[in-house]
């Protein structure tokens, strides 16, 4: 090893005197501390706790078709129900053939429930359930809304008064808080959560939607679909669940250029034209519409 060597005379230091020893500043790793430290060590704290994501929940406002996203300020949700001696004749028929909404005597309400909004009319309401995947043994329920039952200007005549009620259509107008203030708010705008829209491809999250009527004047629950073409007495897995089923109406929730809106995008079996997954406005015809027909007698 090189030692550099001085000799230092007693009589050339005096008192007071001090001697500066410079030392080398290189030097070599004997082992790999500084690595473990500085890479091992970070990554995996990295691996072990979960990435942070802002789980602020936004506004997204319902829009029309794929190619204008057009965001609109209301819509109507029609229900068509089969008809109550279709049903007891063991060949169940939605009103109308399917073309018109069902009316409320149709589940068994009579004309004082509607007029006097008894307590089993008003605590009805249909649940929009949102998932992840369209299959029933596999997704997991993501969030939902309740709408209750409404009598808004569809369900009265020229003079205010309300329809009969084999008249009367099971409709519910939903609309803007600010824009629509006298229609049903809930259920209009969806809640999610920004970073994950921002973070998906083309800025596009998927659910997948259904619809249920709960009927509080009998406790029965029924499963509506956005497509009537299916034999009742006749139903399979295949035929509901799944991409190409009628009963997961698809929801794309987007990041349109910092606005955020969502919109209904029916498969090929479920309806797409009147009276179908009808959203695209056209002033000044019908409101933008979506209608659903029960499944299950």
């Amino acid at each position: 090893m090189f030692v550099d060597k001085r000799k230092i005379l007693l009589s050339d230091i005096g008192s007071g005197t001090t001697i500066d020893i410079a030392l080398g500043s290189d030097f070599f790793p004997v082992d790999n501390s500084e690595l473990i430290e500085n890479n091992f060590v970070k990554k995996e704290i990295e691996k072990a706790i979960n990435p942070i994501v802002d789980y602020k929940k936004l506004i997204f406002k319902p829009s029309d078709s794929e190619e204008s996203w057009n965001i609109i300020d209301k819509f109507r949700i029609n229900l068509n129900f089969y008809t109550p001696d279709s049903i007891a004749s063991g060949a169940p028929v939605h009103r109308g053939n399917g073309s018109v909404p069902g009316v409320y005597s149709d589940i068994n309400f009579v004309f004082d429930d509607v007029f006097c909004r008894t307590s089993r009319f008003t605590n009805s309401f249909i649940r929009l359930s949102f998932f992840d995947k369209p299959y029933s043994g596999i997704n997991q329920l993501l969030t939902f809304a309740d709408v209750y039952t409404q009598i808004g200007d569809l369900h009265e005549n020229e003079y205010g008064f309300t329809l009969p009620v084999d008249e009367c259509p099971i409709s519910f107008i939903l609309g803007d808080p600010v824009l629509q203030p006298d229609e049903v708010h809930e259920g209009f705008h969806m809640y999610w959560f920004q970073d994950l829209v921002d973070l998906s491809p083309l800025k596009e999250y998927e659910m997948y939607m259904t619809l249920q009527f709960n009927n509080a004047s009998d406790g029965s629950v029924s499963e509506l679909a956005a497509s009537r073409d299916i034999e009742p007495n006749d139903i399979t897995i295949n035929s509901l669940e799944g991409p190409d089923g009628i009963l997961y109406l698809k929801v794309i929730l987007k990041n349109d250029n910092g606005v955020y809106k969502y919109r209904f995008e029916p498969n090929t079996k479920q309806s797409q034209s009147p009276p179908g997954v009808d959203l695209n406005p056209n002033p000044p015809g019908p409101l933008p519409t979506l209608t659903f027909w029960q499944i299950t007698p």
